[in-house]
């Protein structure tokens, strides 16, 4: 045992007088200048070396270098391409022997890249590229020579090389490319890696500040690596990574992805987290977070990547959102063919607060995207989702007030409210979105509710190509009834054309009016076919420039607004000088039947067949309305074909076989109505004639036999001529 303690010890004595002779005969410095030749022979840049360079003793032996830069070529906006303030590196002596070359960890503090391509394509990597290639030609261009004297086998043996390891310390970076105006600058990099060995796990810790552009950023994580021959094979674990992102109009305070496991060809873990804002100036439009997690693989060819249990979560808030506040969620799987661009979308639930969708979809990338997608969801309330107000129906307008005179009617004919109504926008919308993208979709719901409508089994099927929206079906049921739609609106050409045909069957119609038109004039149960078409589709466009034809039947309904049988009252006494029976009735007019067509152009809506069939009456009508200011101007001729039966009374019965002229004006939301006796009296031959006899039996009481001469017959004949133009 004595001698074996003599012997390591006489071996460490040795080792130590050997590195006193190697420190004490050869200083590292004096091969500065063959380095720096060599270099630049290499090269062509000149290598700087500032400092010293000095022997390290601990933990091992080596060599420390400090101001070490190597330099650009005149003309770039720095003067070093690299740099760094200090390295070190040590090299272990006794593995020389059997051709092991063990090199320990190499650590640089204060190390700097700059690299930089001009606006006219030159960089200044390109000197060392050429260089590079050119020595490679050489050597490749030389003769063969002959072949060596076999060597024995100790000298044959191959080095094996480690490196335990890379350290940065305060790096930076600076990547300029000056024809696009793109910068990426590293202010910190801190890098810590262990031994660089294949197969094995080295543990890998990093963090770096800095801005691409307008990007700033600043991330840590740490991970462990095992690098394998070929590269691609290499493996990550225990992946964490966090930090945050800054623009003028973004922010992300923070995020952080940890994954389990990320090797090409094998599933993976991952867990998302983050939480920013988006900005105008100073205010945030849209703030809040998101987290979630899921499975993920990409196939060792890099063509398939694949997403399993997706389950992600998000609460936002700000003015940007239909409402201040929202929470989503998205779950699924997705596959993306990365050769074709193919994303396809399967099992998709989407809910957004108490709106609910599921289904599939694919997406397919290229210079304009094209989607497709099968969505069914149970309810589905866009009054709320568009953050407007449902509008209020107007309460009935004196409905159950009794009928007046002549007079005071009209009087309200004269003093219609006009209702004026907001100035219609001319600006058009603008559409270039649809050109961006091409859809092929459909969309089931339970219900929908729009615009104070609430409609039930909704089948939307929609196609979109180059800028061409084309509606194939739109489907539902809504107030009792059914109603079907399709139509196309063309964005390739401005302003937009558009072209729709929607037919409604056996709905309710006043629910409709009051909802859409806030309009209680109508009501009861029947069908409506709408064919329009126009250019344009701002507020003013679409009512002046639209095209088409409306056609309406409704049957066992009512004309609220107006009492026909007792406006026919009032008529009764205007033509005998008695007074009109006051009876209390609901203003409006019961009817078995109402047919209408209007034509619409030139924004205005007109209409010569307009039949009301009612209980003792016939109604005929004509007129328009004008879209723009809403105005409404319509005559009705009423007729008494049946007995005093029904609606109106016995009174009605005397003016049987005479036409009872209605005329109806004003404004959408505030209708006048009123009886037009210059009309009543210039029209009726069998009122005239009556009214003649009234005369001359008159005449013949008052004047006796005075009344048969001609003078006095003359003048009474004139009289009654006047009054009945």
């Amino acid at each position: 045992m004595k001698k074996i303690v003599l012997i390591l010890l006489g071996i460490a004595v040795a080792a130590l007088l050997a590195i006193v002779t190697l420190i004490s005969l050869i200083d590292p410095n004096q091969f500065k200048p063959q380095l720096a030749e060599q270099v630049r022979k290499s090269t062509g840049r000149e290598l700087v070396m500032a400092g010293e360079i000095d022997w390290r003793f601990w933990p091992s032996l080596g060599l420390s270098l400090e101001q070490v830069a190597l330099r650009n070529p005149a003309g770039f906006a720095e003067p070093d391409l690299v740099r760094f303030e200090q390295g070190e590196a040590s090299v272990a002596l006794l593995p020389l022997l059997s051709h092991r070359l063990e090199i320990g960890k190499v650590t640089l503090s204060g190390a700097h890249l700059f690299i930089q391509t001009k606006a006219d394509g030159s960089s200044n990597l390109s000197g060392l590229m050429n260089d590079s290639a050119a020595s490679t030609a050489t050597t490749t261009s030389e003769p063969a020579k002959p072949a060596a004297e076999p060597v024995s086998a100790g000298e044959s043996q191959p080095w094996q090389i480690s490196l335990q390891g890379v350290a940065l310390s305060q790096a930076s970076a600076l990547v300029q490319d000056d024809r696009s105006g793109t910068s990426l600058r590293l202010d910190r990099l801190d890098l810590d890696m262990g031994q660089l060995a294949t197969g094995q796990w080295v543990p890998v810790t990093l963090a770096a500040k800095g801005s691409a552009d307008k990007l700033a950023f600043d991330v840590k994580g740490q991970t462990q690596i095992k690098l394998a021959q070929e590269v691609m094979a290499s493996e990550l674990k225990d992946l964490s990574l966090s930090g945050s992102l800054s623009d003028p109009s973004l922010r992300l305070d923070s995020f952080s992805i940890k994954g389990d496991r990320l090797a090409l060809g094998e599933w993976s873990n991952l867990t998302l987290a983050l939480k920013g804002a988006k900005e105008e100036g100073q205010q945030a439009l849209l703030a809040g977070s998101l987290e979630g997690t899921l499975k993920g693989r990409l196939d060792k060819e890099m063509k398939l990547a694949e997403l399993s249990d997706v389950l992600l979560t998000a609460a936002l808030e700000g003015d940007a959102l239909p409402r201040p506040q929202m929470k989503l969620k998205l779950a699924g799987f997705a596959r993306a063919e990365l050769d074709k661009q193919l994303i396809t979308l399967s099992k998709l639930v989407m809910s957004a607060d108490e709106a609910l969708l599921s289904g599939d979809g694919t997406v397919q990338l290229g210079a304009v995207p094209s989607i497709s997608f099968d969505l069914k969801g149970e309810k589905l309330d866009l009054d709320k989702w568009l953050a407007k107000s449902v509008p209020t129906t107007p309460a009935r307008a004196k409905e159950d007030k009794p009928a007046a005179g002549v007079a005071s009617t009209a009087a309200r004919g004269n003093k219609a409210v006009t209702g004026k109504s907001e100035a219609l926008s001319a600006v058009e919308p603008d559409l270039g979105a649809l050109k961006g993208v091409d859809l092929d979709g459909r969309l089931q719901l339970g219900s929908l509710r729009l615009k104070g409508l609430d409609l039930g089994a909704v089948d939307l099927q929609v196609a979109l190509a180059k800028g061409l929206l084309t509606l194939k079906q739109f489907s539902a049921t809504v107030a009792g009834g059914q109603v079907n739609a399709n139509g196309v609106l063309d964005a390739r050409q401005q302003p937009a054309t558009y072209k729709v045909h929607k037919q409604v069957a056996g709905v309710n119609i006043r629910p409709l009016l009051q909802t859409l038109a806030q309009s209680e004039l109508l009501e009861g149960k029947g069908d409506l076919d709408v064919q329009v078409q126009g250019r344009g589709l701002s507020a003013l466009a679409l009512r002046n420039g639209m095209q088409g034809k409306v056609t309406l039947k409704l049957s066992d309904g009512a004309l609220h607004g107006i009492n026909l049988p007792e406006m026919i009252r009032e008529a009764r006494a205007t033509l005998t000088g008695k007074g009109a029976e006051q009876v209390k009735e609901a203003r409006k007019t019961d009817f078995s039947a109402l047919t209408a067509s209007f034509q619409i152009a030139d924004g205005i809506a007109r209409s010569n067949d307009i039949q009301l069939f009612a209980p003792a009456l016939r109604v005929k009508g004509e007129g328009q309305t004008a879209l723009v200011p809403e105005s409404l101007d319509f005559l009705f001729l009423t007729s008494i074909v049946e007995s005093s039966k029904g609606q109106g009374g016995k009174d009605v019965d005397e003016l049987k076989e005479i036409t009872i002229p209605v005329r109806i004006g004003g404004h959408w939301q505030a209708p006048s109505y009123q009886l037009d006796v210059k009309a009543l009296l210039s029209n009726n031959k069998l009122l005239e004639e009556k009214a003649r006899k009234e005369a001359e039996r008159g005449l013949k009481k008052l004047l006796g036999d005075k009344a048969d001469n001609e003078a006095v017959k003359g003048v009474a004949d004139q009289l009654l001529k006047g009054l009945f133009k």
